[in-house]
């Protein structure tokens, strides 16, 4: 049974119904590709590996830079830095991407630390570090994973955790980043076709989710969605046939991702990291 009625977003039609997502992570065991490579124009395949390990633009420091690779049991996935101060690291991913047993296992490569250039890039990669569930929302498919003792990294995606703003509008150019395979960082650029709310995978709780006019590829749940000029607004969950014969991106919707971490008190930590990075940026403007 298919319901309609009004967005409250402003962001199109609301309907409310049940389908079954295709979920995309990759089998553990394949290595990450070292390549930093840059974002694809829309209707463009992502850069070459001669075109990898040149940093385009700033946003880079907002989108590929906090993007990590997740493993847990069997499986592995994208997520995405939110929030990182002295002690306590927040990644952002998709709830089906640890759903295993087991421990959970970070990986940071060189360029989530900007050492890919430099003689500190050297040595054993990726390196591993322990991480737990700190939040999990399965309507939304949507998990936080928090790192402890660990000394603040140097790059966090943005995400506004204010709750004037609004989702991104239909037609607008968004842009995925993830792990494909779990084996190759890369990002495209894709149409926003609408946002609807519906129950995912007979959940009985329905939730906002974004739809693109490109589907992902296997690997990259749990990846960030972001905006042209870098905001966080979406998780990579999966792709569906919404029109007979035509798959499309998947992605869980800022909305939920604020109302997961109010829910678990994880907001302060993103203030508090937002204030560090302010700081920061103070500094380097008085050097």
């Amino acid at each position: 049974m298919r319901t309609d009625r009004t967005c409250s977003e402003g962001i199109g039609r609301r309907r409310v119904f049940r389908w079954a997502l295709a979920f995309l992570v990759a089998a553990a065991g394949l290595g990450l590709g070292a390549g930093f490579p840059a974002t694809a124009a829309p209707g463009q395949s992502p850069p070459g590996p001669r075109d990898q390990g040149r940093i385009r633009s700033k946003t880079d420091d907002l989108t590929y830079r906090p993007t990590v690779l997740i493993r847990r049991g069997g499986s592995q996935g994208s997520g995405t830095i939110i929030a990182s101060v002295e002690g306590e690291s927040l990644v952002l991913t998709a709830s089906h991407v640890v759903a295993e047993a087991g421990p959970i296992a970070v990986e940071l490569r060189p360029y989530n630390l900007g050492l890919e250039r430099s003689r500190g890039g050297a040595g054993a990669w990726p390196r591993r570090v322990s991480a737990h569930l700190a939040a999990i929302d399965r309507a939304a498919d949507l998990a936080i994973l928090r790192i402890v003792d660990l000394e603040a990294l140097p790059y966090v995606a943005r995400l506004s955790h204010s709750r004037s703003r609004r989702e991104p509008v239909v037609d607008s150019t968004v842009v995925s980043i993830g792990i494909d395979l779990g084996r190759q960082l890369s990002g495209w650029s894709s149409r926003l076709v609408e946002a609807l709310w519906f129950e995912l995978n007979d959940n009985r709780e329905e939730r906002l989710f974004l739809i693109t006019a490109r589907p992902p590829e296997n690997g990259r749940s749990g990846g960030g969605l972001f905006l042209t000029d870098g905001e966080l607004v979406g998780v990579c969950i999966g792709h569906a046939e919404l029109v007979r014969g035509r798959r499309q991106g998947v992605f869980a919707s800022r909305e939920s991702i604020l109302q997961l971490l109010d829910a678990s008190d994880l907001t302060r930590v993103l203030a508090r990291s937002e204030r560090l990075r302010s700081r920061a940026r103070g500094a380097n403007r008085l050097q």
